[in-house]
């Protein structure tokens, strides 16, 4: 990959998707959202039920597939690939912590089909040492003792230790955006605090691109560099890292509530 390519970052650029077309249950899911993240970017995305937070990663990671707009990553157009392609450049962690994991398995042997993916071998050919030390050296800054026990199958592990895990393997290969949907909303708060310390660690190491969805109001302020507020399938606040700082939980309500009353007006 070209150095000017990895600095493209993500682009997205008017994004529609309109559900049901033509009948009753017609539903304009995205309404034209656009932005950009530069490369290591950590933007984290807020807004009610049903405002397109979830149909907008959908249609990143190509689960949805847009009626208009473009998508770019590292350069490249991906609007028109499939679900699979764009897998080797965007890593997903869902809001279920057993939907990233296959419970039957070692953690080792999780960490290896993840380490794998899109290579030929299998990691049924075998661990190296070297893998097991790369493996260790992943789930050490956890805290949470993960890399000894590298030969536990991954359903004796907590919900927490298990979404922990399922982050270690989104970003071990340092994809060119992590996609973070609601990823500790299923959490207790302590496991959700624990998976949340998890994410900073691993995507500040890695300078990993992230965008994350959430409906902590708490979690938007204190951390990421970004904020962006979803309203009816738009994106209609950007704050950068320094404005949302200075914003209280309760400023934060306030000014959704401003911009929806704003945009009524407007209808």
């Amino acid at each position: 990959m070209t150095a000017a390519a990895k600095q493209a970052g993500v682009i997205v650029s008017g994004l529609q998707k309109t559900f049901f077309p033509g009948t009753v249950q017609e539903k304009r899911a995205l309404d034209g959202v656009s932005f950009s993240l530069a490369p290591g970017e950590f933007a984290i995305v807020i807004g009610s039920n049903g405002a397109g937070k979830s149909t907008m990663l959908n249609a990143i990671s190509g689960e949805v597939q847009v009626d208009e707009g473009t998508i770019s990553i590292a350069g490249k157009a991906i609007e028109q690939w499939p679900t699979h392609k764009r897998a080797g450049y965007i890593s997903r962690v869902f809001q279920d912590p057993m939907q990233g994991t296959a419970a039957s398995l070692t953690i080792e042997e999780n960490l290896a089909i993840s380490a794998r993916r899109g290579k030929r071998r299998s990691f049924r050919a075998g661990l190296q040492v070297a893998e097991r030390e790369e493996f260790r050296s992943a789930l050490e800054p956890l805290g949470l003792g993960l890399e000894n026990r590298l030969k536990d199958r991954v359903s004796l592990l907590s919900g927490g230790q298990r979404q922990s895990l399922t982050l270690i393997m989104a970003t071990l290969q340092a994809p060119q955006l992590l996609l973070l949907d609601e990823h500790t909303a299923a959490l207790d708060p302590r496991a959700a605090d624990m998976v949340i310390r998890s994410t900073l660690s691993a995507v500040e190491d890695r300078q990993i691109t992230t965008l994350m969805i959430t409906h902590n109001m708490e979690q938007a302020i204190a951390h990421g560099d970004r904020l962006l507020m979803m309203h009816e399938g738009r994106v209609v606040l950007d704050l950068a890292k320094d404005e949302k700082a200075k914003l209280t939980t309760a400023d934060l309500v306030t000014r959704f509530h401003d911009v929806v009353s704003d945009r009524m007006l407007l209808s």
